[in-house]
């Protein structure tokens, strides 16, 4: 299947090892929504194929959308895919029509026992609480952030990284990435931990992922669009930035280092480390996913989940 009438944005993917195959997963909407910046409202999430992503096979481009049967009710948003002992779990962002001003953001989690093209939606919903932004704050320049979500692991445990909102930040300047553990091996019960990222220097800080450098140091990668970015060492060039620490659980007060800025044309990318930690995003202003001519050479965290089990 051709892509012709969607357009295409945030994706993530899950790596066939012994097949050399990437599995990917992507937003996506009717191009003609695009102009009046609709199509956020309309997206769901759609499922191809590429062994390079130079050519990318579009398989499906309706593999979950919300529905008034279940909390995600409105549109669905950016997501993970991790491989699990009794098949695989789709996580995504969602938001509940009903609650509060409708923008407030949650994760949920599909689970199918071997087929990606079709998924059972849990009632798994993980909503924001403790020392994040719980909604929209009044004045603030992008809407409420719960979302996103990038599992791994350290010492088996399994911690979820998400875009988030600092209750702490200034208006304007509340972009953070939040962290959670989790409680048990149900993927239903999380703790909140503090933000491993809470800078105050941007409004939003989008699609986190963390991976390990060429220094074995840890890089936690994000997004932001230039108009939000207010770091003092950017000078607002936007795109995709990281942080550098030898404490994967602190990035606190580090200066960002530009990877990729949004004068690329290339957004909420996404480091691929079986492809030498090449960066690839999606086209701004065309949509569809697009690999750059950068290598950062970067490894990944631990995503093995092959020991955990799911129950619907």
């Amino acid at each position: 299947m051709q892509n012709s009438n969607n357009f295409i944005w945030d994706f993530w993917y899950y790596f066939d090892l012994q097949q050399k195959l990437f599995h990917v997963f992507y937003l996506n909407a009717n191009k003609d929504l695009v102009v009046d910046e609709k199509h956020h409202f309309h997206s769901r999430i759609g499922y191809g194929t590429t062994y390079d992503f130079k050519h990318i096979k579009y398989i499906n481009f309706n593999v979950l959308e919300a529905s008034d049967n279940y909390w995600a009710n409105t549109s669905i948003w950016s997501g993970d895919i991790i491989k699990i002992n009794n098949g695989f779990l789709l996580l995504f962002t969602s938001r509940n029509k009903y609650q509060d001003d409708s923008l407030t953001q949650n994760i949920g989690i599909a689970y199918s026992k071997k087929d990606f093209n079709n998924w059972i939606v849990s009632d798994i919903r993980i909503p924001p609480d403790s020392i994040y932004e719980r909604r929209s704050i009044i004045g603030d320049t992008t809407i409420h952030a719960w979302r996103d979500p990038f599992l791994f692991r350290v010492d088996r445990q399994v911690y979820m990284l998400v875009s988030a909102k600092s209750i702490y930040s200034p208006v304007g300047r509340k972009g953070a990435i939040g962290l959670l553990k989790m409680k048990d091996n149900s993927f239903k019960e999380w703790e909140y931990l503090n933000p491993i990222s809470e800078p105050s220097h941007y409004s939003e800080m989008e699609v986190p992922q963390l991976y390990i450098n060429s220094q074995n140091e840890y890089e936690l990668v994000f997004s932001c669009r230039s108009e939000y970015d207010l770091a003092p060492t950017t000078n607002k060039a936007g795109g995709l930035q990281s942080l550098i620490s030898t404490n994967w659980q602190n990035f606190r007060n580090i200066q960002a280092n530009i990877l990729l800025p949004e004068s690329s044309r290339l957004y909420a990318c996404r480091v691929i480390p079986e492809l030498n930690g090449t960066i690839v995003g999606f086209d701004l202003e065309n949509g569809n996913l697009h690999r750059s001519n950068v290598k950062t050479n970067f490894k990944s965290v631990n995503r093995n989940f092959d020991d955990l089990n799911f129950k619907i």
